[in-house]
C-alpha cells in the first residue's frame, strides 16, 4: 500500500475554504503542505471515502500517478458553511498540486511523458466504473475534466488522477458490488480527447496490468481502509473477488467495444 509511505501529514494547521464539490473537502494547510482533505461526515457518506483511498491503492498498483495521499485521524471541525460538518475520525488527505485540469486539444496531453498512460486510464476506469471521471452510458454523457491533471516540467507533462468519491457504485457499495457489477459492459472514461491515443495493443497491455494485480494485493489494501467508514470482513471479500472477475470478464468485451465505439463516435453517431 502507498498511504502514507512517501508523505504523511499529522495534522490540520488551518482550513483555507470549503471546496464546492459533490463532498465538498476541504482546502487545508497541514504541517507537510497543503492538502486536500475528505472527511467523515461528507454528505457523499463514508463509502466514498472507502472508494477514494480503494481508487488511489488500486491506480498506483497498475502504473498510474496520483498525487500523494496518506489516511490521517482529524477532530471535528467547524466551517463557515453551516451545512457541512466535518466528524471527528480518519480522513482522507490528498497532497495539493500545482497541475493544470485537461482541456480539449491541451498540448499537455500531446506532450505526455508517458502517452500509454491514456488507455491505462480508460481502461482502470472502466473497471472500477468511475462514472465521475467520464461517461457515456442511459443516464447521458458526464465529462469532469477537473479529476485528469497535468503536472508539467520543462520539456513534458505527467498524468495525474484524482477524486474517485463516486466510482463503483451510485448508491452504496453493499448495495451494487455484485455479479451484475461484474457483468455491466460500459466503456468509461474516454474522453473524444482520448481516441487519438488509444491503440489494442495498448489497451491489452492495461488489461494485462490490471489482471496482474491478485485478490491478496486487493484484500490487503481493503483490510488497510478504516472499519469507522464501514469496511467490513465481507465487503472486503465481495470487492475483492468482484475486482478479479471484472477484470477477466473486460479482457472478452473491452476492445471489440471500446474501438467499434470509437468509430461511432467519428461517424458522428450516437452511442
Amino acid at each position: 500500500m502507498r498511504a502514507g509511505r512517501d508523505w504523511q501529514p499529522s495534522h490540520i494547521v488551518r482550513v483555507n475554504r470549503v471546496v464546492e464539490s459533490s463532498t465538498r473537502p476541504l482546502h487545508a494547510v497541514t504541517d507537510k503542505g497543503t492538502a486536500l482533505v475528505k472527511y467523515m461526515g461528507n454528505r457523499a457518506g463514508p463509502d466514498s471515502l472507502i472508494t477514494e483511498l480503494l481508487a488511489a491503492e488500486l491506480a498506483t498498483a497498475i502504473g498510474l500517478h496520483t498525487p500523494d495521499f496518506a489516511v490521517v485521524p482529524i477532530p471535528a471541525i467547524k466551517t463557515p458553511n453551516p451545512l457541512v460538518t466535518v466528524s471527528e475520525g480518519p480522513a482522507f488527505f490528498s497532497r495539493w498540486e500545482q497541475a493544470h485540469p485537461l482541456s480539449p486539444n491541451s498540448e499537455l496531453l500531446a506532450n505526455l511523458r508517458e502517452p500509454a498512460h491514456v488507455p491505462l486510464l480508460v481502461t482502470f476506469d472502466t473497471w472500477i466504473r468511475n462514472k465521475d471521471r467520464f461517461s457515456n452510458d442511459f443516464d447521458g454523457t458526464n465529462m469532469n475534466y477537473d479529476n485528469i491533471l497535468f503536472r508539467a516540467d520543462k520539456r513534458k507533462s505527467q498524468l495525474l488522477v484524482i477524486d474517485h468519491s463516486h466510482a463503483f457504485a451510485e448508491s452504496t457499495l453493499e448495495d451494487e458490488i455484485n455479479d451484475g457489477w461484474i457483468s455491466e459492459e460500459t466503456v468509461y472514461g474516454l474522453f473524444n480527447e482520448f481516441s487519438p491515443m488509444l491503440t489494442r495493443a495498448r489497451i491489452e497491455s492495461a488489461l494485462t496490468a490490471i489482471r496482474q494485480v491478485e485478490i491478496d494485493q486487493i484484500e490487503d489494501i481493503c483490510r488497510s481502509i478504516p472499519t469507522d467508514w464501514g469496511m467490513t470482513a465481507s465487503l472486503t471479500k465481495r470487492i475483492s473477488h468482484c475486482l478479479v472477475e471484472r477484470a477477466k470478464h473486460m479482457q472478452q468485451w473491452l476492445p471489440n467495444s471500446l474501438f467499434a465505439q470509437m468509430e461511432l463516435d467519428l461517424e458522428g453517431k450516437e452511442v
